[in-house]
């Protein structure tokens, strides 16, 4: 029974990773779906900046930005904020006016798209910082859609290999039982036991040898 019990632990374990495995997975395309989406618009407003300078509009006179930034963080509330920085990384212009003018270090939510002039040369960035609660709402509803599927699976398995070794034990004790009683053997091997029966008895010690001579008359 012990077999058994560590047969159905096994069977849970894989479902278990299995479940885990596929929850990393889908929240790596969940991140993926999401910065896809707002690396589009970091990308559009990075060929804005672009196509203006150009034209021989520096990056820090192009203050149309202000307004352009605000209202493209407006089309999508899980947006905290869109900056503008120049290649020391200084924010010109953003979505939140209170950020223009700092230099904040990179955070791991966040879409950047270069800003290059003519020559190739990067002056400048568009970095677009998302609120992690998307990630957190996403997370969570995985998790809640994984579980309901993963704790069932998880018991179906553990069933399916209790009941499956209980069978295959049932099956060998009946074989073994069966192998126990030589009457309910099929006919070839009870002859074939009865034959090596008599080599046993012949070749046991003080039994008659069928080689001896025969006694003269």
């Amino acid at each position: 029974m012990w077999l058994i019990a560590l047969f159905a632990l096994i069977a849970a374990a894989c479902v278990a990773f299995g479940a885990y495995f596929s929850y990393v997975t889908l929240l790596n395309a969940h991140r993926n779906a999401i910065e896809a989406r707002f690396a589009i618009t970091a990308e559009r407003l990075a060929g804005t900046a672009e196509r203006a300078s150009s034209l021989g509009i520096a990056l820090p006179a192009q203050t149309t930005f202000e307004g352009l930034l605000r209202r493209e963080a407006e089309l999508e509330p899980s947006i905290s904020a869109i900056d503008v920085v120049d290649e020391r990384g200084v924010v010109l212009f953003s979505s939140e006016p209170a950020r223009v003018g700092r230099a904040d270090p990179k955070v791991r939510n966040a879409v950047s798209k270069r800003i290059t002039s003519d020559l190739g040369t990067t002056i400048g960035l568009v970095e677009l910082r998302y609120d992690p609660e998307a990630l957190a709402a996403g997370a969570a509803a995985l998790a809640d859609d994984l579980t309901v599927i993963a704790i069932p699976t998880l018991a179906v398995a553990c069933l399916a290999t209790i009941l499956v070794g209980l069978l295959l034990a049932l099956g060998l004790r009946r074989s073994a039982r069966r192998a126990a009683e030589p009457a309910s053997w099929p006919p070839a091997a009870r002859t074939a036991f009865e034959t090596v029966a008599k080599v046993h008895l012949r070749a046991a010690p003080g039994a008659p040898s069928s080689l001896a001579p025969e006694p003269r008359t």
